[in-house]
């Protein structure tokens, strides 16, 4: 225990020696353990990992950092220890914080995990994982199964989201997990683009592929429209329109070449920082597009989407805003975070079929016409706190509740929001 504490003593030590700024990483946990308590306990872990392996590292790579020794030593070191743990640490929330995650949120009396296969990733192994589960076919939907299907690609795209906030905090890119947020933003183009057989569901080689399993019962749900694989291809291009990618892939090698990390360029409103990206997104009904808006000033940063999207004959939209600091008093900072959609009700109660039968009786709808193109408004609203006990050290927590109805990261039904963290800035 004693060589632990000295271990985290020498990790919080080597935070003052670094040149990067600092931002707050947070231990947190939450209602099902959710996609976002999974990327801050994970960001957490690395960070922690960088800051203890600076101490016995940094002063080998800095005496002369433009010498080949130190750039040698660099490539070294994120090859074989930043490449397999940012790889690792997206395995894991893809698997255990996102189809875990979904299973988890249904209830067991409709699922539950039954274990994990998680590889070890490039240069010690060959990567890929596995999310083994049991489910109650008169239970579960097929909602719920396409939910489940891409909650992985979910849950990678909120890390994501949360790694460009700790990098737009400080306004610089940590080199060393750089690949960490280019394996979580290409998670979901990944998956579309291996999709080798076009409408073809029955092959062999896709079966467990996530994507595939999506369309499968994305179409069997809603006959009246197909969507193929060749769309979804289509589609997947809007994911090049992301600037934290190219400058991620610049970051790497300026840290091989100089050991520093990169200014995030960012264009000028006044004194604001702004930056904006586009995204694939799935829903139980559809895909949707994502518009999302980064305004960054004096280490605050502020976010705010528009989404839409349109399948089956539905059109569905969505926006929302992320205000970490409305209000500040003393130790004190309050904000809020808000989303908003139009979307169809969501198929949560059993069809026709059980699950387990459906795809062998595919000219039997699930449900009636009628039901597909009910639509209704849906909302979310939670207050953020953040108490800081010091510069160094402080808690934080989320508080608020949603309705019903799909937003990522959240349980399909409504119910409360609530996460509570320990915050560290290092």
């Amino acid at each position: 225990m004693s060589r632990l504490f000295h271990w985290i003593f020498l990790s919080f030590s080597a935070a003052s020696l670094s040149a990067a700024p600092l931002a707050d990483y947070a231990i947190m946990g939450d209602i099902d353990f959710s996609p976002f308590a999974g990327s801050e306990n994970l960001l957490y872990g690395t960070r922690l990992i960088e800051r203890g392996e600076e101490c016995f590292f940094r002063k080998a790579t800095f005496d002369n950092p433009k010498s080949s020794i130190a750039r040698s030593l660099r490539l070294t070191e994120l090859l074989t220890i930043y490449m397999p743990l940012n790889y690792e640490a997206m395995l894991i929330q893809h698997e255990v914080f996102g189809h875990g995650y979904r299973i988890r949120s249904l209830g067991n009396s409709i699922a539950y995990v039954s274990g994990y296969d998680l590889g070890v990733p490039l240069p010690y192994g060959y990567g890929g994982g596995a999310t083994k589960y049991h489910f109650n076919p008169s239970r579960l939907t097929s909602s719920e199964e396409m939910a489940i299907s891409m909650a992985g690609v979910e849950s990678t795209a909120i890390m994501a989201n949360v790694t460009k906030w700790k990098w737009l905090t400080t306004r610089m890119i940590d080199a060393k997990q750089s690949l960490l947020y280019i394996w979580c933003q290409s998670d979901i183009s990944e998956y579309i683009s291996s999709l080798k057989t076009i409408g073809k569901y029955d092959d062999g080689e896709m079966e467990g592929h996530d994507i595939h399993e999506y369309l499968a019962w994305l179409n069997r749900t809603y006959p009246q429209k197909h969507l193929s694989g060749k769309r979804l291809i289509a589609l997947n291009w809007i994911n090049l329109l992301d600037p934290f990618a190219y400058y991620s892939i610049w970051a790497w090698f300026h840290y091989i070449s100089s050991g520093r990390d990169t200014k995030i360029p960012m264009i000028k409103i006044g004194n604001v920082g702004y930056l904006c990206s586009a995204r694939l997104g799935l829903t139980p009904f559809g895909p949707e597009v994502f518009w999302e808006n980064y305004f960054a000033n004096q280490g605050r940063v502020y976010y705010a989407y528009i989404k839409g999207g349109r399948h089956a004959g539905n059109r569905y939209v969505g926006a929302g805003v992320f205000l970490p600091v409305l209000y500040k008093r003393g130790k004190w900072e309050m904000g809020l975070r808000c989303d908003l959609w139009r979307q169809p009700k969501m198929l949560l109660s059993p069809g026709s079929l059980p699950l387990d039968e459906a795809m062998d009786y595919p000219l039997v709808p699930l449900y009636a016409p009628a039901l597909f193109h009910r639509m209704h408004f849906g909302a979310a609203l939670s207050i953020t706190a953040f108490y800081h006990w010091n510069q160094r050290f402080g808690v934080e927590g989320e508080f608020g509740a949603k309705s019903n109805g799909y937003l990522p990261g959240n349980s399909l039904w409504g119910g409360g929001i609530a996460r509570v963290g320990l915050s560290t800035r290092f």
